[in-house]
């Protein structure tokens, strides 16, 4: 006969562990709040992107705040179902309260700073001729180079999920952009000095 679960995991009838893991949690036990941590973390994280649309630190800022929260205020809940909805309106407020405190921030900043002169027309002139050669050097680069440049700069997605739309490992994806804006830099020089 196998030994019986721990007081903190006891499962109930229906073979769920949350109500007991939550409590343990509210009660302080850190190693329930691990084993909460590991357990949920991704499903924050997913959450947090998909909310935000942000990079991967600042989605990591949230998940981060997010669990501070978990360890402060869980309530005991009575299923996993229950115990995903309230960490999802947990994710969603620390999300909405960094996304504030930058707007905050940014909006700071700004007021401190002087206004920007306007452009001359000639810096203007000179802008735009600097785009419509970057927007012919990319139009010459390979589909491949052009998808993965796209990924990370113009989707903003990290190395590694850029690597992981071109079947490569993040590291490599670092390694082939890195290749690929110098080879650009390299062609922008050669026509204008």
């Amino acid at each position: 006969m196998p030994p019986p679960a721990p007081a903190a995991l006891n499962l109930n009838e229906r073979g769920d562990a949350t109500r007991d893991l939550t409590a343990a949690i509210s009660r302080g036990d850190a190693a329930a709040f691990a084993r909460f941590y590991e357990a949920w973390f991704d499903r924050a994280f997913k959450t947090a992107r998909s909310l935000t649309g942000r990079d991967e630190s600042f989605c990591l800022d949230v998940v981060q705040d997010a669990m501070l929260r978990v360890a402060r205020r869980i309530p005991t809940l009575p299923d996993e179902r229950s115990l995903e909805r309230w960490l999802s309106r947990v994710v969603r407020s620390a999300a909405l309260d960094r996304l504030r405190r930058e707007r905050r921030r940014i909006q700071r900043e700004r007021s401190r700073s002087p206004a920007p002169s306007p452009a001359r027309p000639d810096e203007l002139t000179e802008l735009i001729e600097r785009i419509d050669r970057l927007r012919a050097i990319l139009t010459k680069l390979p589909a491949e180079d052009r998808s993965l440049i796209d990924a990370r700069f113009g989707r903003a997605r990290t190395l590694r999920d850029a690597g992981e739309e071109a079947a490569i490992s993040g590291d490599a994806a670092h390694g082939r952009l890195r290749r690929i804006l110098n080879r650009m830099r390299g062609t922008a020089s050669e026509k204008h000095p």
